[in-house]
């Protein structure tokens, strides 16, 4: 989503996993703007024209590519501080697709985010 003066303030994706329940994750604020360089680095290596991700339309993406774009914003969601937002999402957004699906799995595990974060930044949360 865009402010009247085309920022982005908020980035969100709707999840509907193997088993057919569904989730949102949303990022807003300080966190969308941090967000999308990273996730443009994920769907430009995935070659999605930049018109379809660019567009305030919804689309849909592959399920590897929208584990990897979930993995992205779960993992950067409860952060405060910009330097870890901006790191950990910097760590996702260059992990291949099969990191990203081996860390997407490990998310769904108790304590699985938290030791990609301290995996990407170094610190805990």
């Amino acid at each position: 989503m865009r402010d009247d003066e085309g920022r982005v303030i908020a980035v969100e994706i709707d999840v509907t996993d193997l088993e057919g329940a569904q989730r949102v994750i949303r990022v807003k604020g300080y966190q969308a703007a941090h967000v999308v360089a990273p996730l443009q680095e994920i769907f430009r290596a995935a070659a999605l024209r930049g018109r379809q991700w660019t567009s305030p339309q919804a689309f849909e993406l592959s399920p590897t590519l929208g584990a990897h774009a979930e993995l992205l914003l779960r993992a950067i969601k409860p952060l405060r501080r910009i330097d870890r937002v901006t790191s950990v999402a910097g760590g996702i957004a260059h992990m291949s697709r099969e990191e990203a699906s081996y860390w997407h799995a490990q998310s769904q595990r108790r304590h699985g985010l938290k030791a990609l974060r301290v995996l990407l930044d170094g610190a805990g949360k």
